[in-house]
């Protein structure tokens, strides 16, 4: 399938959350609480910084991006960050920063395949993964060849310096069993 035949399937699903996988559409079920509340949290935390300090960029959420390393996918990350105000349809092709939040569907080899189709946009810098399961952020950034930065304790930091932020787990994960473990 082609990305404009995907669009014009997702049209008759507006209920559903799709994404284009190597030409294959790939239902994603509901995420549950504790997904929806971390990629809320990643979201907030880039709006009030947004809303502080006047970058340039804008978080969204629910819109795919386009792939060069993949003409034939339409990945659409938990939430991603746009270099310019978001386009009025469905994709963009500006990700500076993508966050994945991760469930138990999620799968290395899945893993590895997003890192390399979103470093294939010329200007993301970076790719972040975000357990759901354990206080675990990995980022991933162009600066540094895409290899992984883990952090696994609430007190680290998550620098993003292609946005000029830096975001706590503890933030990612506040309102969270996960955020909760802060003693």
């Amino acid at each position: 399938m082609t990305i404009e035949e995907f669009l014009a399937f997702t049209e008759t699903q507006p209920e559903k959350r799709w994404e284009l996988i190597e030409g294959v559409p790939v239902f994603s079920a509901s995420p549950v609480g504790p997904h929806q509340i971390v990629a809320t949290n990643i979201s907030g935390f880039l709006w009030r910084f947004k809303e502080e300090h006047k970058p340039s960029w804008f978080p969204i959420i629910g819109m795919g991006t386009r792939v060069p390393a993949s003409q034939r996918s339409l990945p659409q990350p938990d939430v991603m960050v746009l270099e310019r105000p978001a386009p009025a349809g469905p994709m963009s092709d500006d990700a500076l920063a993508v966050f994945e939040v991760l469930s138990p569907s999620n799968r290395k080899a899945d893993q590895a395949w997003r890192r390399k189709v979103y470093a294939s946009v010329p200007n993301c810098q970076h790719y972040v993964t975000v357990s759901a399961k354990v206080v675990e952020v990995v980022a991933c950034d162009r600066s540094n060849q895409w290899k992984g930065r883990n952090m696994t304790s609430l007190e680290d930091a998550l620098a993003l310096p292609a946005l000029g932020v830096s975001i706590p787990p503890a933030d990612i994960y506040r309102w969270t069993p996960l955020g909760e473990q802060r003693a």
